[in-house]
């Protein structure tokens, strides 16, 4: 097992929170997803997304951990259904893994987006737990949170998908303090 001296995403942002600004969240945000879009490529679901179990390996660079909970897809599903008893971090959970115990790329996604708002709000315990807009959280990213929590799962978007529009913004000089569409075109996840 790999050592990380910097321990936690959760401990770094909270013990860090005058130097992280609003660039490195994003920079930590693209590493994540992108982490999360190869473990969905090789068909891994990994049920346990949140800042606690991502490690800082140095100030520019993070790293997915806790594959504890983590499953295989079986070929021919889309999901995995969860049959063991035990306890579950559910306050990272999609609706449809509490209620019908059912977990897919797309859970891990709705995961992705708690893990975002933890990261803007610096693992702030204290925020309300209906997750309103991070207190100078750029719109881009609280739209992207938006995204990941829609309450059907076939309309949120991909790991690729959002990888491609957190680098689009990510790359600006600036963020946009209006309100903007979603993604950009080509990028905007289609809604049929």
């Amino acid at each position: 097992m790999e050592y990380l001296p910097f321990g936690s995403l959760q401990d770094y942002l909270m013990k860090n929170r005058e130097r992280i600004d609003h660039k490195k969240l994003v920079h930590y945000t693209s590493q994540i997803c992108k982490g999360m879009e190869y473990l969905s490529s090789k068909q891994y679901i990994h049920r346990h997304l949140a800042t606690r179990n991502v490690l800082v390996e140095s100030e520019l660079r993070v790293k997915i951990g806790d594959f504890g909970l983590t499953k295989v897809l079986p070929q021919d599903k889309e999901y995995y259904m969860v049959k063991e008893p035990g306890e579950s971090p559910i306050f990272w959970y999609a609706p449809e893994s509490l209620t019908e115990s059912k977990f897919s790329v797309a859970s891990d996604v709705w995961s992705f987006g708690v893990v975002l708002y933890e990261l803007f709000t610096h693992s702030d315990k204290n925020s309300s737990s209906r997750l309103p807009q991070p207190l100078g959280c750029p719109t881009e990213v609280n739209e992207i949170m938006e995204e990941c929590w829609d309450n059907d799962p076939e309309l949120r978007p991909s790991f690729k998908e959002l990888a491609l529009c957190i680098d689009l913004f990510r790359d600006r000089k600036s963020f946009r303090q209006k309100k903007i569409t979603k993604c950009p075109a080509p990028f905007q996840p289609s809604r049929s």
